[in-house]
């Protein structure tokens, strides 16, 4: 049914470990000729098969932890949006299955005299030390287990932690206030990017056409000389979002976060997320997006964030959530956050086939790095399209103030520095790993009300920045008045400190060794 339905999400391992463990009950049964075996054997296989089937009839995707943790999230309304199987061919598919396990139930299965028993034995015996073996090493975890009895292994040793982050980060109630105009709604939305290097966008000078859509833009600002401080997800998103930076090194659970100020302040809150909300990288994460008032993590594709990664992901899968959340939501002050997949490895998952431009044939080198540039490409159109979506609202609604961050949490090594790719490192940290897009939106009417914050927005284009100060920036650029704004850390405030060093993660000058790398060549 997973082929048949969605090939790119199906495992055809999962189709091998099915078949391998069926040998647990049929080996048993041929040797000791008992019908119960026969009907537990039935009984298992027919529950398993029916949540799974049902599961890909009305998700589009297999049964994963996260896609259980979105059923758990899903209101009574959207419940019977998707679950209507009325007057289907889905309902008609698990008739026909329900009747295909009445039928094999009821008939007798013949008994046949088995010769050489123990090599049967034997064969179990390797088959499941195998998967023990696999199971203790290093080779990826419940590998060899049916796809319900992964999900159940994730839910086991992960929820108790999901349900724990969700209760550590509780609203904070902060001194924060918006100035109220009964005649213009806010809209502020940030977007925050997975793994774009800006070395390979075309839009900052790369000699490879990956932003036809944005570099024909004239709305948007673009900022030349922004940095990440981490090379981790976890590590600048948090950054970004809160008062913890580089410098006061404030842990994010002693830490207040975007959301309390948002939220204090009166706007509506929303986070719509393409990654997975489960995992050691996306606890602290998914546990500040379940503070806002609407959270939705559309991507179901992996039990975990190491599974979701090795999975196909699009991001044009949040353009309807987001529609929804700003034509639903009208009148009301508004703070959404888009979190995307965006150009994490496995590149060649993050793009659909007609976004295959570049071709790398002659290595695997060259492959990868054709694969990076088109999710680079594919990025181009998402970024491209939500900020058009936000555009037509924006002139929909009159009076509508709205704005827009688009960056990156971090860059990405494609083979750019040390011979290496991926975003960690050992001693010395590639400059390209922190090299990030940044680029801002502004709605006429902002433009039009904010002369004197739109000017200095445009004059600090070019200012060198780190994005750990990111909480600042966001509340200044949404005329938020709180004491917890420092103006010396926000790139759009006239009292800017552009002369910050720029310590990072790997506790090196980035400017000095930037300079020294560039006299060096």
């Amino acid at each position: 049914m997973g082929f048949f339905i969605d090939n790119e999400l199906s495992d055809s391992f999962s189709l091998l470990a099915n078949l391998m463990w069926m040998l647990g009950f049929t080996i048993p049964f041929a040797i000791f000729q008992k019908k119960w075996i026969y009907k537990i054997a039935l009984w298992a296989y027919f529950l398993i098969g029916f949540i799974e089937i049902g599961h890909w009839i009305t998700m589009k995707g297999p049964l994963t932890f996260t896609s259980l943790i979105i059923i758990l999230n899903t209101n009574y309304e959207e419940a019977v949006s998707f679950l209507e199987l009325k007057s289907t061919w889905g309902l008609i598919v698990l008739i026909i299955y329900s009747a295909i396990f009445i039928f094999a139930l009821r008939i007798s299965p013949k008994k046949k005299k088995v010769k050489n028993k123990l090599i049967h034995i034997g064969s179990v015996v390797i088959i499941f030390g195998v998967v023990v073996v696999s199971l203790i090493s290093t080779i990826p975890k419940y590998r060899f287990l049916p796809q319900v009895a992964k999900m159940s292994y994730t839910f086991i040793n992960n929820f108790s932690d999901y349900k724990k982050t969700g209760e550590e980060n509780k609203l904070q109630i902060v001194d924060a206030t918006f100035p109220q105009n009964q005649d213009q709604q806010h809209t502020f939305v940030l977007i925050i990017g997975e793994s774009c290097s800006r070395n390979h966008m075309s839009l900052y000078g790369a000699n490879i056409n990956t932003n036809p859509r944005l570099r024909n833009r004239k709305d948007i600002i673009k900022y030349s000389d922004i940095v990440s401080g981490y090379n981790y997800t976890f590590q600048s998103v948090s950054a970004m979002l809160s008062q913890s930076s580089l410098e006061n090194e404030l842990d994010i659970t002693e830490s207040i976060d975007i959301l309390d100020v948002f939220h204090s302040s009166g706007f509506e809150t929303f986070w719509i997320s393409n990654q997975s909300p489960i995992g050691f990288v996306d606890n602290v994460i998914s546990g500040i997006a379940r503070k806002s008032d609407y959270s939705k993590f559309v991507n179901a594709n992996g039990n975990s964030t190491a599974e979701s990664f090795f999975a196909r992901a699009y991001d044009e899968d949040l353009f309807e959530s987001f529609e929804s959340v700003l034509k639903n939501k009208r009148g009301k002050n508004k703070f959404i956050v888009l979190h995307l997949m965006g150009s994490h490895y496995t590149y060649n998952k993050r793009y659909p086939s007609n976004f295959n431009h570049f071709k790398g044939e002659n290595s695997k080198r060259e492959k990868l790095i054709a694969e990076y540039r088109n999710s680079i490409l594919y990025n181009d159109f998402v970024v491209d399209t939500i900020l058009t979506i936000l555009d037509k609202y924006t002139l929909s609604e009159e009076g509508d103030v709205s704005s827009a961050i688009y960056l990156s949490d971090h860059g990405e090594n494609v083979y750019d520095e040390m011979n290496k790719i991926g975003h960690d490192f050992s001693k010395e940290m590639p400059k390209v790993l922190v090299e990030i897009p940044f680029i801002v939106w502004l709605s006429p009417n902002y433009l039009k009300n904010n002369k004197n914050k739109v000017a200095t927005i445009f004059a600090n284009k070019d200012r060198p920045y780190v994005t750990d100060d990111l909480f600042h920036s966001m509340i200044d650029i949404s005329n938020i008045k709180s004491p917890l704004l420092e103006e010396t850390k926000s790139v759009f405030n006239k009292n800017f400190n552009y002369n910050r060093k720029r310590i990072l993660i790997d506790g090196k000058d980035y400017d000095r060794n930037n300079f020294l790398a560039l006299t060096k060549r």
